[in-house]
């Protein structure tokens, strides 16, 4: 008589594990794993040496704790049975006590670190000029990313109806804007045009050239949805009628548009963080503001600061990016089957 399959998980994997090796070895389980934390925390307590730059002897200890710690998390890693929440707790744990130890026992001076990079006097005293130059650099990358798409995607249109001279001026265009990097681009718009009668402020050579750059590369993000539209969709439209412009309108662009999405998503986050070279050109974006403000302060607490607002800004940008890319491929796989 053959035993149920047990309903629980953990059970089903221990049973495995049972029927694969004969026993449950000792580093795999529960009671060995949780024993050897509570050793950690022992040792943690009363043999690490006390704060302060510690002696060879000390310094061994030290060294001997870490590595302990780091053997306990391979244990937990290495183990099938260990649910995913406790080893992402082991890697923080790491993380968390690598930090600690550090402030514990470096040599730092905590006291004046705090001071120049993180002294909140400092950044309420450059406030305005940082609020100043984050409006203006949203106001870069939203009308960088706003020229970028009306410019890509009419390029994109154009070079799907084949034309041969249209071709080639539209691949000239892409390839030259691809190469020529962006703050070299800034410079002769800003520099070079005046001397031919052609003269626009920091501001506005700022965003022509952020999105005349970023247009090369929208209008091959574009070009790549189109592509993926099997050629069957175009034939019908055509046998239904539609002349080019209505098929690229109703057939071509809506599909087009839910692939490119997430790729579109990424090069605006790429052209947003290139305002940070508009500096070049004595704009005072927030980088600029940062820097003036770190000169007339001097203290480089309005950089760091300026630093972690770039990183506030852009990871949730970023992660959001990564979301619907996977997003728009589960979708498609679900259209497939």
């Amino acid at each position: 008589m053959t035993a149920k399959p047990s309903s629980n998980p953990k059970a089903s994997r221990l049973s495995e594990v049972k029927a694969r090796m004969g026993h449950i070895p000792l580093i795999r389980r529960n009671s060995f794993v949780y024993s050897f934390l509570t050793l950690l925390v022992l040792y943690g307590a009363f043999l690490l040496p006390p704060s302060g730059p510690p002696a060879t002897v000390g310094l061994s200890r030290i060294v001997l704790f870490f590595l302990l710690l780091i053997a306990w998390a391979v244990i937990i890693f290495t183990d099938e049975l260990k649910p995913e929440v406790l080893k992402t707790v082991s890697v923080f744990a790491i993380l968390v006590v690598a930090a600690w130890l550090y402030y514990r026992y470096s040599t730092a001076r905590w006291g004046e670190m705090t001071f120049l990079f993180f002294n909140f006097e400092i950044i309420k005293k450059a406030w305005p000029t940082l609020v100043t130059g984050f409006w203006t650099t949203l106001l870069l990358a939203v009308s960088a990313a706003i020229m970028s798409t009306i410019i890509g995607l009419l390029l994109a249109v154009f070079r799907s109806f084949n034309n041969p001279v249209l071709n080639f001026f539209i691949i000239a265009y892409v390839d030259f804007f691809r190469a020529m990097p962006i703050i070299v681009l800034m410079m002769m718009i800003y520099y070079a045009l005046p001397f031919v009668g052609i003269r626009l402020n920091a501001i506005m050579s700022g965003i022509l050239a952020l999105g005349l750059n970023s247009s090369a590369y929208v209008s091959e993000i574009f070009r790549a949805g189109f592509l993926s539209i099997k050629k069957g969709q175009i034939e019908a439209a055509h046998a239904l009628g539609l002349n080019p412009i209505k098929t690229m309108r109703l057939v071509l662009l809506p599909q087009a548009f839910r692939v490119v999405i997430p790729p579109l998503v990424s090069n605006y986050v790429a052209s947003a963080k290139d305002t940070a070279l508009a500096s070049s050109i004595s704009i005072i974006e927030l980088l600029k503001a940062g820097l003036s403000e770190k000169s007339l302060l001097a203290n480089p607490s309005p950089l760091i600061f300026v630093t972690v607002l770039y990183m506030v800004m852009f990871i949730p940008l970023t992660r959001f990016s990564g979301l619907l890319e996977k997003r728009m491929k589960a979708g498609q796989r679900q259209i497939r089957l």
